[in-house]
């Protein structure tokens, strides 16, 4: 049983989606379960509802985002949805207003992160698969791109990029200038 209502979780979901536009699908469910007191089946249908009311669109990122490979929903609010909140905005209390922001700013943190760190799949030629991998922190940008033979591979190498590709990015640069 949820600790809030549908009602109460689409304005905090409306809130986050507000205060981080482009967030993604699972780490806004994410925050949602693990601090706005809400459960995956209240938290599943006031998504549907926000999104099937016009309230938030959806677009597609081929961005890989921890366990989720291949596309992912990014949210932002429509026209609408940015009045809905705005009219109810003021009817929330303070400490609720203080913990929705308090969300918002780790989720925008989360989301900083994710961005320095990108890796993607595309299928390519023969059955293979396209690993394209970024890294931009440090000041140090670095791109590459490789080419696998099974998507087990192909997951396994985003997965390990996102875990560690600033040390990688610098190792693979002096491996490569090495004499």
């Amino acid at each position: 049983m949820s600790d809030i209502s549908i009602a109460e979780a689409k304005i905090q979901i409306l809130y986050l989606v507000d205060r981080a536009p482009g967030v993604s699908y699972h780490l806004l469910m994410s925050k949602c379960m693990e601090s706005l007191y809400t459960d995956f089946f209240t938290f599943s249908r006031s998504y549907e509802e926000l999104i099937s009311g016009n309230l938030m669109d959806k677009s597609q990122s081929a961005s890989f985002t921890g366990d989720a490979v291949g596309s992912t929903e990014n949210l932002t609010l429509t026209d609408g949805g940015r009045a809905v909140l705005k009219d109810l905005v003021s009817s929330l209390s303070a400490p609720l207003l203080s913990h929705l922001e308090e969300a918002a700013s780790e989720v925008k943190r989360e989301m900083e992160a994710n961005s320095v760190s990108r890796a993607y799949i595309e299928p390519a030629e023969n059955g293979k698969f396209r690993v394209i991998l970024s890294y931009s922190g440090d000041d140090r940008p670095f791109s590459a791109t490789v080419t696998v033979d099974d998507e087990v591979t192909a997951k396994t190498l985003c997965r390990k990029w996102k875990e560690n590709s600033s040390k990688a990015s610098e190792q693979l640069i002096n491996f490569i200038k090495a004499d």
